[in-house]
């Protein structure tokens, strides 16, 4: 089943995608409108977001400069996991794709790790460029 709309922008919702490297990212939707790859089926997100909290941690987390408390428990948990984790900038304005940097893995985690089956989705969804040294991202240019 999809994620309808009006559910994208009334929630926080954390999605996944990966990188031309086999990195993985956590992104924290922040009532922002997700790509179509994700809002595509609910089912599919969950079982990815299962699949990541379930994953023992593998490192500390890296927190980027100015994350402020609340913003560090959500994206270190993902961190700790292997995963680099966004969290959406303008969080009033919806179609706002700009994302930042919350923290990073030490030890990060790539799809080369993952069930095939877990590949396949998140390969659904791909950013364009490395996501390592990056401090931010703008979700318009993921496909």
């Amino acid at each position: 089943m999809p994620i309808p709309d009006h559910d994208q922008i009334d929630a926080d919702i954390d999605w996944f995608a990966t990188d031309p490297e086999g990195h993985i990212l956590h992104i924290a939707s922040g009532g922002g409108v997700l790509p179509e790859s994700v809002a595509a089926s609910q089912a599919d997100l969950l079982a990815l977001h299962q699949h990541f909290l379930t994953r023992p941690e593998t490192g500390a987390a890296q927190l980027a400069q100015g994350t402020n408390a609340a913003e560090a428990s959500g994206a270190a948990r993902y961190a700790r996991r292997g995963l680099f984790s966004f969290a959406k900038t303008d969080l009033h304005t919806p179609t706002d794709a700009h994302y930042r940097l919350v923290a990073r893995p030490a030890v990060p985690l790539t799809v080369a790790a993952l069930p095939p089956a877990l590949v396949q989705l998140l390969r659904r969804t791909r950013l364009p460029a490395p996501v390592a040294g990056r401090a931010a991202l703008d979700a318009a240019t993921i496909a």
